[in-house]
């Protein structure tokens, strides 16, 4: 007999790019059989749910303070009883390294040939990987020029964009995307390209 007595709030992204809770459900929890890092929720069925089956993208997981990206929605049958959501989780990596943001400036000299130069803006501790053959990577098959990847927490001051440089472990990166880590406001997810060696 399944018991439904966990606790997992499902979150929908807001007009404002946040995620913000959307249901508090109890679930029976299972692991599912073909990954160790997916678990499949099953929650009595209310139509509310069906939102989720419509726009599965918007709306993620928190279950024992993890995120769980929503990758299935199953109403057996369509039979209206319960719902099993199949999710797997999203994990930061452990922000070990050091990267340092370099802002991109355009400079024109004395008889007009322009330039560009580079400021430092700051160094923050992030997750950096370069680029292997993981699952990950392999969602990120549209860049294909990219090397590496960094997580960093998204700064307080300032927008992040394509404008600024990364450097780290004396290489530098150019930019080709930033996102934020869904579930995770607070934090960025860059799509680089190593692009020199040491910075002089």
């Amino acid at each position: 007999m399944r018991v439904y007595d966990k606790p997992i709030i499902v979150k929908r992204l807001s007009d404002n790019g946040t995620w913000q809770p959307w249901r508090m459900l109890h679930a029976f929890v299972n692991k599912t059989k073909d990954s160790t890092s997916s678990l499949t929720f099953e929650v009595r069925y209310t139509s509310a749910l069906r939102e989720i089956f419509s726009y599965l993208e918007e709306f993620i997981i928190v279950y024992r303070g993890d995120v769980y990206l929503i990758e299935d929605y199953d109403d057996f049958m369509e039979q209206h009883l319960t719902i099993r959501l199949k999710a797997t989780i999203l994990r930061l990596g452990k922000f070990f390294a050091d990267v340092t943001i370099l802002r991109k400036i355009k400079t024109q000299d004395d008889e007009g040939f322009n330039d560009q130069t580079e400021k430092t803006v700051e160094t923050v501790r992030c997750y950096h990987e370069s680029r292997q053959g993981t699952t990950l990577w392999k969602n990120l098959a549209a860049f294909a020029e990219a090397t590496d990847l960094f997580q960093i927490k998204k700064p307080a001051d300032y927008e992040l964009s394509r404008a600024y440089l990364l450097e780290s472990g004396g290489e530098r990166f150019e930019i080709l995307n930033i996102e934020r880590i869904k579930g995770h406001d607070l934090y960025l997810q860059i799509i680089a390209k190593c692009i020199t060696g040491a910075v002089s």
